[in-house]
Protein backbone atom coordinates (compact mmCIF):
# COMPACT_ATOMS: atom_id res chain seq x y z
CA UNK A 1 0.00 0.00 0.00
CA UNK A 2 2.74 2.34 0.82
CA UNK A 3 4.20 1.98 -2.27
CA UNK A 4 1.34 2.44 -4.23
CA UNK A 5 1.32 5.83 -2.14
CA UNK A 6 4.50 6.54 -3.15
CA UNK A 7 4.13 6.18 -6.88
CA UNK A 8 1.16 8.06 -7.36
CA UNK A 9 2.83 11.34 -5.57
CA UNK A 10 6.09 10.36 -8.11
CA UNK A 11 4.39 9.43 -11.64
CA UNK A 12 1.10 11.85 -11.22
CA UNK A 13 0.73 14.33 -7.94
CA UNK A 14 4.11 15.98 -8.79
CA UNK A 15 4.87 16.03 -12.44
CA UNK A 16 0.75 17.87 -12.40
CA UNK A 17 2.15 19.77 -9.66
CA UNK A 18 5.40 20.97 -11.87
CA UNK A 19 3.31 21.31 -15.17
CA UNK A 20 0.41 23.13 -14.24
CA UNK A 21 2.06 25.60 -10.77
CA UNK A 22 5.91 25.58 -11.70
CA UNK A 23 7.03 24.43 -8.32
CA UNK A 24 10.00 25.87 -7.07
CA UNK A 25 11.68 24.77 -3.91
CA UNK A 26 14.34 26.26 -2.34
CA UNK A 27 16.08 24.74 0.91
CA UNK A 28 15.13 21.08 0.13
CA UNK A 29 19.00 19.97 1.12
CA UNK A 30 17.67 20.68 4.61
CA UNK A 31 15.55 17.48 4.87
CA UNK A 32 17.67 15.25 3.49
CA UNK A 33 19.41 14.34 6.45
CA UNK A 34 16.47 14.06 8.94
CA UNK A 35 14.87 10.93 9.70
CA UNK A 36 11.76 12.51 11.01
CA UNK A 37 10.35 15.63 11.67
CA UNK A 38 7.65 18.49 12.48
CA UNK A 39 7.11 20.52 9.55
CA UNK A 40 5.49 23.92 10.55
CA UNK A 41 3.80 25.82 7.19
CA UNK A 42 1.68 29.17 6.94
CA UNK A 43 -1.84 28.03 5.07
CA UNK A 44 -3.68 30.03 2.38
CA UNK A 45 -5.05 27.17 0.15
CA UNK A 46 -5.99 23.38 -0.67
CA UNK A 47 -2.68 23.31 -2.61
CA UNK A 48 -0.50 23.87 0.47
CA UNK A 49 0.00 20.46 1.82
CA UNK A 50 0.65 18.61 -1.99
CA UNK A 51 2.94 21.55 -2.41
CA UNK A 52 4.74 20.21 0.89
CA UNK A 53 4.94 16.49 -0.06
CA UNK A 54 6.49 17.76 -3.72
CA UNK A 55 9.59 19.47 -1.28
CA UNK A 56 9.64 15.88 1.00
CA UNK A 57 12.19 13.38 -0.25
CA UNK A 58 10.37 10.39 -1.41
CA UNK A 59 11.65 7.65 0.57
CA UNK A 60 10.10 10.04 3.79
CA UNK A 61 6.39 10.40 1.73
CA UNK A 62 4.42 6.93 3.05
CA UNK A 63 5.86 7.68 6.55
CA UNK A 64 4.45 11.72 6.43
CA UNK A 65 1.02 12.66 7.65
CA UNK A 66 -0.57 15.99 7.50
CA UNK A 67 -2.62 17.26 10.49
CA UNK A 68 -5.93 18.22 9.04
CA UNK A 69 -9.64 19.24 9.87
CA UNK A 70 -12.05 16.73 9.90
CA UNK A 71 -14.89 18.61 10.30
CA UNK A 72 -14.07 20.53 6.81
CA UNK A 73 -13.43 17.48 4.89
CA UNK A 74 -16.21 15.35 6.40
CA UNK A 75 -18.65 17.31 3.96
CA UNK A 76 -16.91 16.31 0.78
CA UNK A 77 -17.14 12.86 0.72
CA UNK A 78 -14.54 11.91 -2.69
CA UNK A 79 -12.04 14.43 -1.27
CA UNK A 80 -12.27 13.54 2.55
CA UNK A 81 -11.57 9.69 0.99
CA UNK A 82 -8.82 10.64 -1.53
CA UNK A 83 -6.72 12.46 1.15
CA UNK A 84 -7.74 9.83 3.51
CA UNK A 85 -6.04 6.99 1.32
CA UNK A 86 -2.81 9.08 -0.29
CA UNK A 87 -2.32 11.47 2.89
CA UNK A 88 -3.44 9.05 5.91
CA UNK A 89 -4.16 12.50 7.88
CA UNK A 90 -4.09 12.69 11.51
CA UNK A 91 -8.27 14.14 11.69
CA UNK A 92 -9.26 16.68 14.73
CA UNK A 93 -12.25 18.14 14.93
CA UNK A 94 -12.04 21.48 15.64
CA UNK A 95 -14.93 22.02 17.99
CA UNK A 96 -13.78 19.22 20.13
CA UNK A 97 -11.48 18.80 22.69
CA UNK A 98 -9.51 16.46 20.54
CA UNK A 99 -6.98 14.35 22.61
CA UNK A 100 -7.43 11.57 21.22
CA UNK A 101 -6.07 13.26 18.07
CA UNK A 102 -2.88 14.34 20.09
CA UNK A 103 -2.46 10.37 21.73
CA UNK A 104 -2.19 9.70 17.77
CA UNK A 105 -0.17 11.99 16.73
CA UNK A 106 2.36 11.28 19.70
CA UNK A 107 2.01 7.31 18.56
CA UNK A 108 3.12 8.24 14.92
CA UNK A 109 6.00 10.71 16.24
CA UNK A 110 7.28 7.81 18.74
CA UNK A 111 7.27 5.01 15.61
CA UNK A 112 9.11 7.36 13.54
CA UNK A 113 6.70 8.99 11.26
CA UNK A 114 6.58 12.92 10.69
CA UNK A 115 4.09 15.63 10.55
CA UNK A 116 2.85 18.56 8.87
CA UNK A 117 0.97 21.11 11.05
CA UNK A 118 -0.59 24.42 10.05
CA UNK A 119 -0.31 26.12 13.01
CA UNK A 120 -2.41 28.97 12.13
CA UNK A 121 -5.46 26.66 12.11
CA UNK A 122 -7.42 27.46 9.01
CA UNK A 123 -7.12 29.10 5.93
CA UNK A 124 -6.22 33.16 6.22
CA UNK A 125 -6.39 35.85 3.99
CA UNK A 126 -4.16 35.74 1.30
CA UNK A 127 -0.30 36.62 1.69
CA UNK A 128 -1.26 37.20 5.80
CA UNK A 129 0.23 35.47 8.35
CA UNK A 130 -1.75 34.17 11.38
CA UNK A 131 -1.41 33.36 14.71
CA UNK A 132 -0.49 30.62 15.71
CA UNK A 133 -2.76 27.90 17.69
CA UNK A 134 -0.71 26.86 21.01
CA UNK A 135 -0.83 23.08 20.12
CA UNK A 136 1.51 23.57 17.93
CA UNK A 137 3.73 24.79 20.66
CA UNK A 138 2.34 21.75 23.04
CA UNK A 139 3.62 19.13 20.30
CA UNK A 140 6.81 20.93 19.63
CA UNK A 141 7.75 20.37 23.52
CA UNK A 142 6.64 17.28 24.13
CA UNK A 143 8.94 16.12 21.14
CA UNK A 144 11.86 18.22 21.38
CA UNK A 145 14.21 15.92 19.85
CA UNK A 146 12.30 16.06 17.08
CA UNK A 147 13.42 18.71 14.41
CA UNK A 148 10.63 21.19 13.97
CA UNK A 149 11.26 22.68 10.52
CA UNK A 150 9.47 25.86 9.67
CA UNK A 151 8.26 26.34 5.55
CA UNK A 152 7.18 29.33 4.23
CA UNK A 153 4.56 28.80 0.79
CA UNK A 154 3.98 31.62 -1.42
CA UNK A 155 1.89 31.21 -4.39
CA UNK A 156 -0.48 28.74 -3.61
CA UNK A 157 -3.32 31.65 -2.44
CA UNK A 158 -2.99 32.57 -6.13
CA UNK A 159 -3.19 29.12 -8.25
CA UNK A 160 -6.19 27.92 -5.47
CA UNK A 161 -7.73 30.75 -3.75
CA UNK A 162 -10.17 30.05 -0.68
CA UNK A 163 -13.82 29.98 -2.69
CA UNK A 164 -12.54 28.99 -6.04
CA UNK A 165 -13.44 25.64 -7.65
CA UNK A 166 -11.37 25.38 -10.11
CA UNK A 167 -7.67 25.74 -9.52
CA UNK A 168 -5.57 28.16 -12.36
CA UNK A 169 -1.98 27.73 -13.60
CA UNK A 170 0.70 30.33 -11.68
CA UNK A 171 3.90 29.92 -10.06
CA UNK A 172 4.41 28.42 -6.46
CA UNK A 173 7.21 28.89 -4.15
CA UNK A 174 8.04 26.80 -1.08
CA UNK A 175 11.05 27.93 1.35
CA UNK A 176 12.30 25.31 3.67
CA UNK A 177 14.39 26.38 6.73
CA UNK A 178 17.02 24.79 8.72
CA UNK A 179 15.52 22.49 11.43
CA UNK A 180 15.26 24.68 15.22
CA UNK A 181 15.27 24.10 18.50
CA UNK A 182 12.65 25.50 20.52
CA UNK A 183 12.38 25.28 24.24
CA UNK A 184 9.89 27.06 26.92
CA UNK A 185 6.24 26.72 27.14
CA UNK A 186 3.68 26.16 24.61
CA UNK A 187 2.56 29.97 24.05
CA UNK A 188 6.06 30.86 23.98
CA UNK A 189 7.01 28.09 21.47
CA UNK A 190 4.44 28.68 18.86
CA UNK A 191 5.18 32.64 19.32
CA UNK A 192 8.45 32.38 18.60
CA UNK A 193 7.65 29.94 15.66
CA UNK A 194 5.50 32.84 14.56
CA UNK A 195 8.46 34.76 14.81
CA UNK A 196 10.72 33.17 12.66
CA UNK A 197 7.92 32.47 10.06
CA UNK A 198 7.54 35.33 9.52
CA UNK A 199 11.57 36.49 8.99
CA UNK A 200 11.39 32.98 6.75
CA UNK A 201 8.72 34.74 4.55
CA UNK A 202 10.77 38.29 4.58
CA UNK A 203 13.42 36.11 3.46
CA UNK A 204 12.14 34.36 1.12
CA UNK A 205 10.50 37.45 -0.50
CA UNK A 206 14.32 38.94 -0.76
CA UNK A 207 15.12 35.83 -2.21
CA UNK A 208 13.13 36.29 -4.96
CA UNK A 209 13.31 39.77 -5.61
CA UNK A 210 16.65 40.41 -5.01
CA UNK A 211 17.64 41.90 -8.32
CA UNK A 212 17.54 45.67 -8.94
CA UNK A 213 13.80 46.78 -9.37
CA UNK A 214 14.26 47.58 -12.88
CA UNK A 215 16.62 45.11 -14.18
CA UNK A 216 18.71 45.15 -17.13
CA UNK A 217 17.36 43.53 -20.37
CA UNK A 218 19.23 40.95 -21.37
CA UNK A 219 20.96 40.84 -24.75
CA UNK A 220 19.41 38.44 -27.12
CA UNK A 221 21.35 36.82 -29.62
CA UNK A 222 20.10 34.41 -32.46
CA UNK A 223 22.07 32.04 -34.42
CA UNK A 224 20.90 31.48 -37.75
CA UNK A 225 21.77 29.46 -40.38
CA UNK A 226 20.26 26.32 -42.60
CA UNK A 227 20.19 22.76 -40.71
CA UNK A 228 24.24 21.44 -40.61
CA UNK A 229 25.84 24.66 -40.68
CA UNK A 230 26.20 24.33 -36.84
CA UNK A 231 24.24 26.76 -34.89
CA UNK A 232 23.54 24.72 -32.70
CA UNK A 233 26.58 23.92 -31.63
CA UNK A 234 28.05 27.45 -31.72
CA UNK A 235 24.97 28.76 -29.89
CA UNK A 236 25.63 26.10 -26.76
CA UNK A 237 29.37 27.14 -27.04
CA UNK A 238 28.30 31.17 -26.41
CA UNK A 239 26.01 30.28 -23.86
CA UNK A 240 28.42 28.69 -21.81
CA UNK A 241 31.64 31.00 -22.19
CA UNK A 242 29.79 34.37 -21.10
CA UNK A 243 29.64 34.86 -17.40
CA UNK A 244 26.43 35.80 -15.46
CA UNK A 245 23.28 34.09 -16.25
CA UNK A 246 22.82 32.99 -20.14
CA UNK A 247 19.86 31.28 -21.14
CA UNK A 248 20.49 28.64 -24.35
CA UNK A 249 16.56 28.46 -26.26
CA UNK A 250 17.14 25.85 -28.46
CA UNK A 251 15.81 21.73 -29.00
CA UNK A 252 15.51 22.62 -25.08
CA UNK A 253 15.48 25.40 -22.43
CA UNK A 254 18.59 25.41 -20.46
CA UNK A 255 19.99 28.16 -17.58
CA UNK A 256 23.48 28.67 -17.27
CA UNK A 257 25.39 30.53 -14.41
CA UNK A 258 28.93 31.19 -15.49
CA UNK A 259 29.09 28.21 -17.39
CA UNK A 260 27.85 25.71 -15.24
CA UNK A 261 24.12 24.61 -16.26
CA UNK A 262 21.58 25.46 -13.19
CA UNK A 263 18.74 24.19 -12.04
CA UNK A 264 15.87 25.36 -14.04
CA UNK A 265 12.32 26.78 -12.77
CA UNK A 266 10.18 24.71 -15.28
CA UNK A 267 7.54 26.65 -17.59
CA UNK A 268 4.69 25.20 -19.04
CA UNK A 269 4.53 26.68 -22.35
CA UNK A 270 8.44 24.97 -22.83
CA UNK A 271 6.95 21.38 -22.22
CA UNK A 272 4.46 22.44 -24.69
CA UNK A 273 7.08 23.74 -27.05
CA UNK A 274 9.33 21.02 -26.96
CA UNK A 275 6.01 18.61 -27.82
CA UNK A 276 5.04 20.61 -30.66
CA UNK A 277 9.05 20.63 -31.83
CA UNK A 278 9.16 16.58 -31.52
CA UNK A 279 6.17 16.24 -33.63
CA UNK A 280 7.23 18.62 -36.15
CA UNK A 281 10.71 16.19 -36.49
CA UNK A 282 8.45 13.28 -36.76
CA UNK A 283 6.77 14.70 -40.13
CA UNK A 284 7.36 13.02 -43.40
CA UNK A 285 6.62 15.44 -45.74
CA UNK A 286 6.49 19.64 -45.91
CA UNK A 287 3.03 19.80 -45.82
CA UNK A 288 3.03 18.01 -42.62
CA UNK A 289 5.68 19.56 -40.95
CA UNK A 290 4.69 23.30 -41.93
CA UNK A 291 1.75 23.86 -39.03
CA UNK A 292 3.73 21.95 -36.17
CA UNK A 293 6.96 24.04 -37.30
CA UNK A 294 4.87 27.60 -37.37
CA UNK A 295 3.65 26.95 -34.20
CA UNK A 296 6.87 26.20 -32.13
CA UNK A 297 8.45 28.94 -34.02
CA UNK A 298 5.54 31.21 -32.48
CA UNK A 299 6.25 29.32 -29.12
CA UNK A 300 9.69 30.16 -29.34
CA UNK A 301 9.27 33.53 -29.70
CA UNK A 302 6.47 33.99 -26.51
CA UNK A 303 9.59 32.35 -24.67
CA UNK A 304 11.79 35.19 -24.52
CA UNK A 305 9.19 36.99 -22.80
CA UNK A 306 9.20 34.45 -20.29
CA UNK A 307 12.77 33.83 -19.73
CA UNK A 308 13.08 37.73 -19.39
CA UNK A 309 10.48 37.39 -16.60
CA UNK A 310 11.30 34.83 -14.60
CA UNK A 311 15.13 34.11 -15.10
CA UNK A 312 16.77 37.54 -16.11
CA UNK A 313 19.63 36.37 -17.70
CA UNK A 314 22.47 38.98 -18.73
CA UNK A 315 22.58 36.78 -22.49
CA UNK A 316 19.52 34.74 -24.49
CA UNK A 317 21.19 32.83 -27.06
CA UNK A 318 18.74 31.48 -29.74
CA UNK A 319 19.57 28.31 -31.87
CA UNK A 320 17.68 29.90 -34.46
CA UNK A 321 15.55 33.33 -34.61
CA UNK A 322 11.52 32.60 -34.89
CA UNK A 323 11.09 35.53 -36.49
CA UNK A 324 13.57 35.75 -39.19
CA UNK A 325 12.76 31.44 -39.55
CA UNK A 326 9.21 32.30 -40.17
CA UNK A 327 9.87 34.33 -42.93
CA UNK A 328 12.80 32.75 -44.10
CA UNK A 329 10.51 29.33 -43.80
CA UNK A 330 8.15 30.43 -46.50
CA UNK A 331 10.25 30.11 -49.48
CA UNK A 332 9.86 26.17 -48.74
CA UNK A 333 6.22 26.81 -49.83
CA UNK A 334 6.53 30.12 -52.43
CA UNK A 335 9.48 29.61 -53.63
CA UNK A 336 8.97 32.70 -55.98
CA UNK A 337 7.12 35.23 -53.91
CA UNK A 338 10.64 36.44 -51.18
CA UNK A 339 12.00 39.12 -53.30
CA UNK A 340 13.69 41.43 -50.70
CA UNK A 341 11.23 44.03 -50.59
CA UNK A 342 8.22 41.18 -49.82
CA UNK A 343 10.66 39.72 -47.09
CA UNK A 344 11.23 43.58 -45.70
CA UNK A 345 7.54 43.76 -45.23
CA UNK A 346 6.74 40.61 -44.14
CA UNK A 347 9.22 41.03 -41.18
CA UNK A 348 7.23 44.60 -40.03
CA UNK A 349 4.02 42.94 -40.39
CA UNK A 350 4.86 40.26 -38.12
CA UNK A 351 6.22 42.82 -36.04
CA UNK A 352 3.34 44.57 -35.41
CA UNK A 353 5.20 47.59 -37.43
CA UNK A 354 2.55 47.46 -40.76
CA UNK A 355 -0.74 47.04 -40.55
CA UNK A 356 -1.80 46.51 -44.43
CA UNK A 357 -5.76 46.61 -45.70
CA UNK A 358 -6.85 43.10 -45.69
CA UNK A 359 -6.85 43.28 -48.89
CA UNK A 360 -3.42 44.00 -49.30
CA UNK A 361 -1.84 41.42 -52.55
CA UNK A 362 1.10 40.43 -49.82
CA UNK A 363 -1.62 38.36 -47.72
CA UNK A 364 -1.95 36.23 -51.44
CA UNK A 365 1.27 35.98 -51.57
CA UNK A 366 2.19 34.83 -48.12
CA UNK A 367 -1.53 33.31 -46.78
CA UNK A 368 0.03 32.46 -43.45
CA UNK A 369 0.99 36.34 -42.61
CA UNK A 370 -2.99 36.91 -42.82
CA UNK A 371 -3.61 33.82 -40.90
CA UNK A 372 -1.32 34.83 -37.75
CA UNK A 373 -2.77 38.45 -37.91
CA UNK A 374 -6.18 37.49 -37.61
CA UNK A 375 -5.52 35.28 -34.42
CA UNK A 376 -3.30 38.52 -33.46
CA UNK A 377 0.05 36.52 -33.43
CA UNK A 378 2.08 39.39 -35.14
CA UNK A 379 3.38 40.42 -32.21
CA UNK A 380 6.92 39.00 -32.90
CA UNK A 381 9.95 39.93 -31.14
CA UNK A 382 12.96 41.48 -32.83
CA UNK A 383 16.38 39.70 -31.63
CA UNK A 384 19.07 42.31 -30.27
CA UNK A 385 21.67 40.52 -32.59
CA UNK A 386 21.68 37.99 -35.39
CA UNK A 387 24.68 35.45 -36.10
CA UNK A 388 24.42 34.16 -39.47
CA UNK A 389 26.32 31.04 -40.17
CA UNK A 390 26.61 30.95 -44.00
CA UNK A 391 27.58 27.50 -44.67
CA UNK A 392 28.06 25.48 -48.01
CA UNK A 393 24.77 23.18 -48.88
CA UNK A 394 26.77 20.22 -49.44
CA UNK A 395 29.05 20.19 -45.70
CA UNK A 396 25.51 20.91 -44.03
CA UNK A 397 24.52 18.06 -45.78
CA UNK A 398 27.71 16.07 -45.05
CA UNK A 399 27.00 17.24 -41.23
CA UNK A 400 23.61 15.87 -41.55
CA UNK A 401 23.81 12.04 -42.40
CA UNK A 402 26.94 11.67 -39.83
CA UNK A 403 24.80 12.91 -37.12
CA UNK A 404 22.98 9.34 -36.95
CA UNK A 405 19.73 11.08 -36.60
CA UNK A 406 16.93 10.30 -39.04
CA UNK A 407 16.74 13.14 -41.84
CA UNK A 408 13.60 15.87 -41.69
CA UNK A 409 11.85 16.48 -44.36
CA UNK A 410 12.96 19.58 -45.01
CA UNK A 411 17.09 18.61 -45.18
CA UNK A 412 17.70 17.91 -48.79
CA UNK A 413 20.07 20.25 -51.14
CA UNK A 414 17.35 21.53 -53.00
CA UNK A 415 15.30 22.76 -49.48
CA UNK A 416 18.44 23.85 -48.20
CA UNK A 417 19.97 25.77 -51.27
CA UNK A 418 16.73 28.07 -51.29
CA UNK A 419 16.39 28.44 -47.41
CA UNK A 420 20.32 29.85 -47.58
CA UNK A 421 19.44 32.50 -50.06
CA UNK A 422 16.67 32.93 -48.10
CA UNK A 423 18.77 33.99 -44.96
CA UNK A 424 21.00 35.85 -47.16
CA UNK A 425 17.64 38.15 -48.06
CA UNK A 426 16.14 38.17 -44.44
CA UNK A 427 19.67 39.44 -43.14
CA UNK A 428 19.38 41.97 -45.71
CA UNK A 429 16.10 43.05 -44.38
CA UNK A 430 16.84 43.21 -40.70
CA UNK A 431 19.86 45.42 -40.43
CA UNK A 432 17.98 48.53 -40.14
CA UNK A 433 16.35 47.11 -36.77
CA UNK A 434 19.47 45.43 -35.48
CA UNK A 435 23.50 44.30 -36.04
CA UNK A 436 23.94 41.43 -38.14
CA UNK A 437 27.44 39.18 -37.97
CA UNK A 438 27.85 36.80 -41.05
CA UNK A 439 30.62 33.67 -40.52
CA UNK A 440 31.81 31.33 -42.79
CA UNK A 441 30.19 28.21 -41.54
CA UNK A 442 32.90 26.08 -43.00
CA UNK A 443 35.36 26.96 -40.73
CA UNK A 444 36.49 25.17 -37.58
CA UNK A 445 34.48 25.38 -34.72
CA UNK A 446 37.23 27.09 -32.67
CA UNK A 447 37.75 29.71 -35.83
CA UNK A 448 33.86 30.14 -35.76
CA UNK A 449 33.69 30.64 -32.05
CA UNK A 450 36.20 33.55 -31.71
CA UNK A 451 34.89 35.91 -34.40
CA UNK A 452 31.30 35.10 -32.94
CA UNK A 453 32.63 36.15 -29.32
CA UNK A 454 34.56 39.48 -30.41
CA UNK A 455 31.15 40.28 -32.08
CA UNK A 456 28.87 39.71 -28.93
CA UNK A 457 31.79 41.53 -26.76
CA UNK A 458 31.76 44.47 -29.14
CA UNK A 459 27.58 44.53 -28.63
CA UNK A 460 28.28 44.54 -24.56
CA UNK A 461 30.96 47.26 -24.52
CA UNK A 462 28.31 49.34 -27.10
CA UNK A 463 25.58 48.79 -25.03
CA UNK A 464 27.49 49.79 -21.76
CA UNK A 465 28.59 53.13 -23.65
Amino acid sequence: MNLLRILVHALLVRPLLHLVFGVHIAGRENLRSLDRFIMVANHNSHLDVLLIYAAVPLARVAHTYPVAARDYFVHHRILYRCMGWLMQPVWIDRSQSNLSALREMQRRLDAGASLIFFPEGTRGPPGELQPFMNGIGLIVRCHADVPLVPVFLEGAERAFPRGTAVPIPAWTHVTISPPLVLRGNSHAIASRLHDHMAALAEQAALFRHRRTPIPAKPLCVAVIGVDGSGKSTLARQLATHFKGDTCLLGDRLELFADGVPRVIQPLLMEDIRSWVHRRAKRARNLTSYKLPKLMELLLRDRLLAQIERWYRPNHIFIDGAPLLNAVAWSVLYHPEELGADLCARALRILTGQEHPRRRDPIFKQLPELAALRNVRLNRMHWPDAVIFLDTNVKTAMSRIRTRGETVQAHESEESLTRLRSAYERVCGAVTINCPVCVLDGDRTVEEIEVQATHFIQGLNKHETN
